[in-house]
């Protein structure tokens, strides 16, 4: 049986020419074992898993000929539903795994499939590799997914960085559950929690208000004020030297109370605490990190956990968080919205010249685009040279996008090509139509682009507008058509479309004009001319959001009203990213 080779959980990363380095994904770790008679996925205790997640079963057998010449095969790694390419969702993991009913299974695997993130190869034509360095193991494993030329959907290669701190930045910037350092020559033990092994969690660092201490299982508990009122925040018990678990139990039981068999105590006490997550009143993995006297109770708020979950870059100061910005939704919500959705936004804003519109006061009152670098900026924020002597905005990192949402930039519009290129990286057909009553006009239209565009071999997805309308976003390879290709093309598929409906469909830019027909914008692609960026919100009252979407749910019951910066977070969680699946982001 395989029993799997553990990291040791330790607070320093070991640095190093012998380490190498890896992003840890949250979820169940997990063996494939593949023979020509058999695909099998076992869990860390033994449990075989097979029936629970069929998607991976299916994935191997769609190449299983690709490889058979290499079975039987034995693949280490770690199971997981991803909300960005890097960060799995244990939660998600968790239900997964109580479904026992096979309909049940079936809608999960295809509506929100697991993968394998495959960081080891064990054994390969029914030969032992655990003796073999870990550097050729993984050698031979990437060898192994280069049979699988990329059609093996829910099996995913684990690279390794030989820097840590690139590693670093993209562990912080999509939240993952931390990072594994594995020593280059170590050989495969089983079952041993390994010095060769090390795993760095990514804590958050929340605070709590000691509320009470329960002699039982020994667990502290802990709250937070929630507008004035305390509210339960979790449990800790892990983490304290015995000296000063002690010290609190004496402080609790002299200066608390006793109710049946726990001690309770009135707010007094403040801790930092690590941990994975805090929400509905638990804590993930909570460790106690230190005290905290100099912090009062009442600055122990919902507000600052969020924060401190979050993860806000140090080098943005949040000012005036209380200040409304869309109705009922703060600027704090606006930042932790940002943070959130960061992984998929930032990647279609770098290396774009960019535009702001900005609302500092918020969607009633007014505002202003912002293209140029403003004095003000900090150094993180990075620009780039005109002809005209000015700095066009870039938004490079995660630092850049907060401070600008910091100061009141609501909507994020790019141009259709990078700053390394004068041509296209992408199509984007922006359908208008002439109110929300039509916005089935917008959906046929869609439809119509999307069938025309992949006839000529080309991949599209669709996002609302965070308006009134769509749009069909065409991704190109760089440098391979220019702006009047692209224009003439999609001149020609707007002409196919209106001539099959001309009663529905125009090219007519002047509202007046069109004749209640919906407007088919190609004209805005061209240089110099932006569009919005997928998730960027709009200055709208609903507080909308440009939304990707998956082509099934584009049909007669969309709503574009229904994408918010309240239920896009939970949507991703739900449903996944349209970019993620289609490797857009």
């Amino acid at each position: 049986m395989w029993k799997p080779m553990l990291p040791t959980l330790t607070d320093d990363i070991p640095v190093g020419d012998k380490w190498i380095y890896e992003i840890k994904y949250d979820g169940f770790r997990c063996g494939l074992q593949w023979t020509k008679e058999e695909i099998k996925l076992i869990s860390r205790n033994g449990k075989d898993l097979t029936k629970q997640f069929p998607e991976i079963i299916a994935a191997c057998q769609q190449v299983h000929n690709q490889i058979a010449d290499q079975l039987p095969l034995f693949l280490d790694g770690e199971l997981v539903i991803l909300r960005t390419p890097y960060q799995g969702i244990f939660s998600k993991m968790q239900q997964r795994g109580r479904l026992r009913a096979e309909a049940k299974i079936a809608e999960a695997s295809m509506t929100r499939p697991a993968v394998v993130k495959c960081f080891d190869l064990l054994m390969v034509k029914g030969n032992s590799l655990k003796s073999t360095p870990l550097i050729e193991r993984k050698e031979r494993l990437a060898g192994i997914f280069d049979l699988f030329d990329g059609q093996a959907n829910q099996l995913h290669f684990v690279h390794y960085q030989d820097n840590v701190q690139d590693l670093k930045e993209l562990v912080f910037l999509h939240q993952c559950e931390g990072i594994i350092a594995k020593e280059k020559q170590s050989i495969y033990t089983d079952g041993l929690r390994t010095p060769n092994w090390y795993k760095i969690k990514n804590y958050r660092v929340i605070q709590g208000v000691v509320s009470g201490w329960n002699p039982t299982n020994d667990y502290i508990d802990l709250q937070v004020y929630h507008e004035e009122h305390l509210i339960n925040l979790g449990k800790v018990k892990h983490g304290f030297q015995p000296e000063e678990k002690q010290t609190l139990i004496k402080f609790i039981q002299k200066n608390g109370e006793k109710n049946r068999s726990q001690w309770l105590i009135k707010p007094s006490i403040c801790l930092d605490i690590n941990c994975l997550d805090a929400r509905d009143h638990e804590i993930r993995e909570a460790v106690f990190k230190q005290f905290r006297f100099d912090l009062k109770p009442e600055k122990c708020t919902t507000n600052l956990v969020q924060e401190a979950l979050a993860q806000l870059p140090e080098e943005v100061e949040l000012t005036k968080p209380e200040k409304t910005l869309f109705p009922n939704i703060t600027k704090l919500d606006y930042l932790l919205y940002l943070r959130e959705i960061a992984p998929f936004l930032l990647p279609k804003l770098i290396n774009k010249r960019l535009t702001l519109i900005r609302y500092p006061d918020g969607v009633h009152e007014d505002s202003f685009y912002q293209k140029h670098l403003p004095d003000y900026a900090p150094s993180f924020i990075a620009s780039i040279d005109n002809s005209d002597e000015t700095k066009s905005i870039l938004c490079q990192n995660l630092a850049s996008l907060l401070w600008f949402g910091n100061h009141g930039a609501l909507e994020f519009h790019v141009p259709f090509h990078t700053i390394d290129s004068e041509d296209p990286d992408e199509m984007v057909f922006d359908l208008d139509p002439p109110s929300l009553a039509q916005f089935n006009l917008a959906v046929m239209a869609a439809h119509l682009i999307k069938d025309i565009v992949e006839d000529k071999g080309f991949k599209s997805y669709v996002k609302t507008s965070g308006q009134t309308g769509l749009q069909v976003h065409v991704p190109l390879n760089q440098n391979k058509l220019t702006f009047d290709q692209t224009r003439a093309f999609m001149k020609t598929v707007a002409e196919v479309i209106i001539n099959q409906y001309p009663n529905y469909f125009t090219v007519e830019r002047l509202k007046k004009n069109r004749k209640n027909r919906l407007y088919i914008d190609y004209i805005q692609h061209a240089p110099g001319k932006t569009i919005i960026a997928p998730y960027s919100t709009r200055a709208t009252v609903e507080a909308t959001v440009a939304t990707p979407l998956f082509w099934e749910e584009v049909n007669e019951k969309l709503n574009p009203k229904s994408f918010t910066i309240t239920t896009v977070p939970q949507r991703i969680i739900e449903l996944g990213c349209p970019l993620v699946e289609h490797s857009l982001i």
